[in-house]
């Protein structure tokens, strides 16, 4: 905005107070509408988390046509959250005056993104090709997925939280850490299982795809987790 526009808004107004007091409106509205994005961009890579369970679980039972139709679906929500990440980048780079940093929450955005990433990845690896492995492997595959989920919805807790309490959301933060340590203990149980289980080098090296996707996902969320707490810590004051 130019000099001389800032004077006619300041002169209809009615002076420099009611000038600033209109510019910092205009800026909280602004981040409102932002924060509104990413909540919403949020919400659509849990729903990729949670379409990534089902196809875990189509997997484990050999439900090959369903499983591709889950991973389509899960592909077209994967195309939809891409979409939104680049209206919110668009939207950030329009400036304004917000309380926490743009950067930061571009950051974040994208970091985000990384889960949804790893999600497609891993149903990718999953709908490869036919495999069919031991039932207490299965089992695992599925607790993976549901710790999965269940720490996304955690992060996804968290960011919520930042535009109220952002105490909250440093609190919810720590949580997610304690469900990617289970993802952890998680993971090494498959492991030690798979190498001891006799199977050909295809199966084993698709199968390690997957598992290793799937844990990417709980360490994913741990990091966004970990950018939340130094975003809340960071402006804690300005709450």
């Amino acid at each position: 905005m130019d000099e001389s526009a800032i004077k006619r808004i300041r002169k209809t107004l009615g002076g420099q107070a009611s000038l600033e007091g209109a510019l910092d409106a205009m800026g909280k509205e602004k981040e409102e509408q932002v924060f509104t994005h990413v909540r919403e961009f949020t919400d659509l890579v849990v729903r990729i988390v949670d379409e990534l369970e089902e196809v875990v679980r189509h997997f484990v039972a050999d439900e090959y046509d369903e499983l591709a139709a889950t991973v389509k679906e899960l592909d077209a929500l994967e195309s939809e959250a891409d979409d939104r990440k680049e209206q919110i980048a668009d939207r950030l780079s329009m400036g304004g005056v917000f309380s926490m940093g743009r950067a930061d929450l571009a950051r974040l955005v994208a970091s985000v993104d990384k889960i949804a990433n790893f999600a497609v990845g891993a149903a990718d690896r999953i709908a490869m090709r036919p495999i069919t492995v031991p039932p207490e492997l299965n089992k695992l595959l599925i607790q993976m997925a549901k710790i999965d989920v269940e720490g996304v919805r955690k992060l996804r807790d968290a960011v919520f939280a930042m535009r109220g309490d952002i105490r909250e959301a440093l609190e919810i933060s720590l949580e997610v850490d304690k469900i990617e340590s289970r993802a952890d203990d998680t993971f090494a149980t498959m492991y030690r299982f798979m190498f001891d289980w006799d199977t050909d080098y295809k199966t084993f090296y698709q199968l390690n795809s997957i598992i290793q996707r799937l844990e990417s996902i709980a360490d994913a969320a741990a990091e966004n987790a970990e950018q939340v707490r130094h975003m809340a810590l960071e402006y804690l004051d300005y709450r």
